[in-house]
């Protein structure tokens, strides 16, 4: 059983490294005054930090003890983001992002705050998920984890949880950090420095911090499960024996007049495709599953990226000022510039031949396959250079705000601005089409070729074929909030508060990528535009709490949001917190929550797309049955925007508890519920199809008029030609979709002095128990089996963490990080299913204090060097899995 797996990791943790000390992740802060403060999940100050909803705290010293460069790191390893997330991987369009998907919801599930407000929004990820790659680790002071919904509090977005980033507010002096990280392979080196300077006075402070990161990329053929290679124990002549090389290299396929064979572009038996066209090319290969093939294949990893260049620059300023002795002035100014290359290999295309290309000998002694007419050539455009996508990113955040104190009233005002801005430079793409009218041709009166002849490496392409991908993209976010705290009155076993609060924010998107690319010209490229849109969002919340008893709390919140462009919603949310006796502490929490539409799905600009479609309808038609048709036609799907999307909502549970067992030893544990519904996606298009037949199946039995298919899904259409072919479709975002979520979240924090030196220990263990979601089959929706443990998605992940802290300026960290193993549906030899592994990362580090204001760590991430885990064909998961492999790094601090 999975459970005795992980027991048995935990046993062999603890008792291998008891001697050692502290949890990268805090459950619990303990408060050091009475002061009444304000704790992520609640706008009501008050004095104990442990509330009704369970939060995470991890600290800067945390991130940097236990061997983290960035903050995107930090949180993308923490158990709670369950099935992991996205954290820049290269050959895509998210390239320039990171994200943290609580609870194994998707990154829009989660809220991103910058000390309790909104941060900007990412126009890269359509304006629905905030890019934590541009937060800078130094100007950090903790960060809060509610793992609870929480849109009763916030609004949109916080359906899984909310992720709150705390400043630093206050330091004094100058203060440098350096640090370095060597990988023991090739690629994926990173360095960062940063300063702070700070000034307090007797009425306010100023704290400056700007920070330089940098990270070089991971090629494919820098790591040996992603490199070009053949299969253990197979073929090295036959192309289905590696892994890495794409026939479209140098291939000629033949087309209808010669059966569509793919041949090598050469019948030179003394030359390899290496010395013919270059290094990357492997073969002539032979094609097991056709016979009497051959191909000029094409080694793209030597090109392509897993990983890629990054350099990122940020500045953040903070002022406080007290203007009286009860109102106080906040000020923060925050800058973040990304730079991110992505590098992705040649761009691979077809090259068609409208006329027959002639067999000849060329002047360097190359015999050139011919072929017939309506032919076609698999062409690697690696005379071009790598395609190569430049992300510049750009983020601004400015903030205003003032709160003050009466003797009946806590009052805060907020006003606040941040513009998210992307620009994309790609080169190295495929004008579509016009490769093949570059093409020349044999001329009989010379008896020779005449223009470019791409089977011939020494004929020399003209310009015209290649071009550019150009994108613009810009978020804005501004937002006027304010509201109240106050006692209501006074019960025996306390005194009953209440917020209330309203805000006004304003939204706004505008996509837009280059004439060519919008016309779907380009080829090569990815992303597209998302349009342009603007809304604003007004909202009233309040909270109250009544201490019902001496050690019973009601907590009650809701909040109604009213959107400009799909209408409103209302969301409650109701929370007990139990001291059954004084060290255990019981929490109970119901809440709903909402995700709204982002801005690019409300705005899209319309694409175009060729797709082979089950033609269901003409099955249907000819036969009277619609299951089991193998008609197929290829057609463009049209995909647009709905502007009748609606938001996404969710309802969530959470009961849990807090157990101080000793003064040094605290335990949480809490069991929770997330279910979503009305979620957007896109229906598929065999779907749409299958619909249809079987809403005319419906029809024709009952004897009454055939509805249409956007009856079923409003804004679609299918368009057929008087033979029954399908001609068009039209696609658009629905709300269709259902989730449901269930896990138990266990934190275990212990310290312990002894003569030889302080002893911290640390245990994070989350396990999923339930994960299902649905798809629609015949208009109606089909929940799926439990996916928790399959591939992708591990039961359990769990964070084991000790610190050994002696002679005061000494400590030694030691952390294991346990990924759970996973059934797939592929099949073994004897017929059971495959298991991905269980995999566990080990990082140590020592740190010294110096006696000169001064400190220094060296660390060793991934100690045992750990591969990811694989599926029986070789894939893994970039979201759960290291590619760095073994690293090794060094930091240094000095204060004045």
């Amino acid at each position: 059983m999975k459970f005795n797996k992980v027991a048995k990791f935990i046993s062999l943790a603890c008792g291998g490294v008891m001697a050692l000390s502290a949890p990268v992740y805090a459950a619990e802060t303990e408060e050091d005054s009475v002061e009444r403060i304000e704790v992520t999940g609640s706008r009501l100050k008050r004095v104990d930090m442990e509330g009704a909803t369970p939060v995470t705290t991890i600290t800067a010293e945390d991130m940097a003890v236990a061997g983290f460069s960035t903050v995107g790191d930090a949180l993308r390893s923490s158990t709670l983001n369950s099935f992991g997330s996205y954290g820049g991987t290269a050959n895509n369009s998210w390239s320039s992002q990171a994200t943290i998907q609580l609870k194994g919801a998707s990154a829009s599930d989660t809220l991103v705050l910058l000390d309790g407000q909104r941060m900007a929004k990412s126009p890269v990820l359509g304006g629905a998920a905030a890019n934590i790659n541009t937060i800078p680790t130094s100007a950090i002071e903790r960060i809060e984890i509610l793992s609870d919904g929480a849109s009763a509090i916030y609004g949109t977005d916080a359906v899984a949880g909310v992720v709150n980033v705390i400043l630093k507010k206050s330091f004094e002096g100058i203060e440098f950090k350096a640090r370095a990280e060597e990988t023991e392979a090739e690629g994926g080196d990173n360095h960062s420095f940063s300063f702070t300077g700070g000034l307090n006075s007797e009425n306010g402070n100023l704290v400056f911090t700007m920070e330089h990161y940098k990270k070089d990329k991971i090629l494919m053929s820098d790591r040996p499960y992603t490199a070009a290679h053949v299969r253990d124990g197979e073929d090295p002549t036959d192309f289905r024996s590696w892994v890495g090389l794409s026939q479209t290299g140098r291939t000629l396929d033949m087309g209808p007049n010669g059966g569509w064979a793919y041949q090598a572009p050469f019948s030179n038996t003394d030359r390899t495709c290496a010395d013919v066209y270059g290094d990357n090319f492997i073969g002539p290969l032979s094609d097991s599953k056709y016979a009497g093939e051959t191909a000029c294949a094409y080694n793209y990893t030597n090109a392509a990226a897993l990983d890629v260049d990054r350099e990122r620059t940020n500045t953040l300023i903070n002022y406080g000022y007290d203007i009286t002795d009860d109102i106080k002035l906040t000020a923060r100014a925050y800058w973040a510039a990304n730079k991110t290359i992505d590098q992705s290999a040649p761009v691979p295309g077809y090259i068609y031949f409208p006329d027959a290309m002639p067999a000849y000998t060329t002047a360097e002694g190359l015999d050139l396959v011919a072929t017939p007419e309506d032919a076609r050539m698999l062409y690697r455009y690696d005379t071009a250079g790598n395609r190569v996508r430049e992300n510049h990113d750009n983020m601004y955040d400015i903030l205003i705000g003032l709160e003050g104190t009466t003797e009946y009233v806590d009052w805060d005002f907020a006003a606040t601005y941040n513009r998210y801005d992307n620009f994309v430079w790609g080169t190295g793409y495929e004008l579509k089409g016009a490769s093949t009218d570059l093409v020349g041709a044999w001329d009989d009166a010379t008896n020779s070729f005449v223009g470019w002849d791409p089977r011939d490496p020494n004929s020399v392409a003209p310009s015209g074929g290649m071009a550019n991908f150009d994108m613009r993209q810009t978020a804005s976010y501004a937002e006027l909030s304010g509201g109240a705290g106050f006692d209501l009155f006074e019960l025996d076993s306390g005194t009953a508060a209440m917020y209330v609060g309203a805000s006004y924010r304003e939204e706004s998107l505008d996509s837009k990528v280059d004439a060519l690319s919008e016309a779907g010209l380009i080829k090569g490229a990815s992303g597209g535009s998302g349009g342009e849109g603007e809304r604003d969002i007004k909202a009233i919340f309040a909270e109250m709490t009544i201490p019902l008893l001496d050690n019973l709390e009601l907590n009650l919140a809701a909040r109604y949001d009213d959107y400009s462009d799909f209408g409103d919603t209302f969301n409650p949310q109701v929370s007990i917190r139990y001291n059954l006796f004084e060290p255990l502490l019981l929490r109970a929490s119901w809440g709903t929550g909402f995700k709204a539409p982002s801005l690019s799905q409300l705005n899209q600009t319309p694409s175009e797309g060729w797709n082979d479609i089950t033609n269901y309808m003409q099955c249907y038609e000819e036969t009277g049955v619609v299951d089991g048709c193998t008609i197929e036609n290829s057609i463009p799907v049209y995909v647009d925007k709905n502007e009748n999307l609606g938001p996404e909502e969710s309802e969530s549970y959470n009961l849990g508890m807090v157990w101080d067992i000793t003064d040094n030893i605290n335990m949480t544990v809490d069991y929770w519920v997330l279910d979503t519904d009305n979620l957007i996606g896109q229906i598929g298009n065999d779907e749409l199809v299958y619909t249809q037949a079987k809403l005319w199946e419906a029809a024709d039995a009952m004897g009454v008029a055939r509805p249409d298919i956007s009856v079923v899904y409003p804004g679609t259409s299918i368009s057929q030609n008087s033979s029954g072919k399908l001609t068009e479709m039209d696609n658009v975002l629905q709300n269709f979709g259902t989730a449901e979520r269930e896990g138990i979240d266990t934190n275990i924090a212990a310290t312990f002095e002894t003569g030889v030196g302080e002893f911290k220990l640390g245990l994070a263990w989350s396990h999923y128990i339930k994960y299902t979601d649905s798809a629609p089959i015949g208009g109606e929706l089909v929940v799926s089996r439990n996916w928790a443990g399959s591939s992708g998605t591990p039961d359990d992940r769990v964070s084991f963490s000790t610190n050994y802290i002696f002679a005061d300026d000494h400590s030694l960290f030691y952390k294991a990080d346990y990924i759970d193993g996973q059934t797939t549906y592929d099949i073994n030899d004897d017929g059971s299913k495959y298991e991905i592994d269980s995999l566990i990362y080990h990082t140590i580090t020592y740190s010294y204090m110096m006696p000169w204001n001064n400190s220094i760590s060296i660390g060793v991430n991934n100690l045992t060097d750990e591969e990811p885990a694989f599926e029986q064909n070789g894939d893994y998961s970039s979201s759960l899995y290291d590619i760095m492999g073994r690293s090794y790094w060094v930091s240094f601090s000095q204060s004045f």
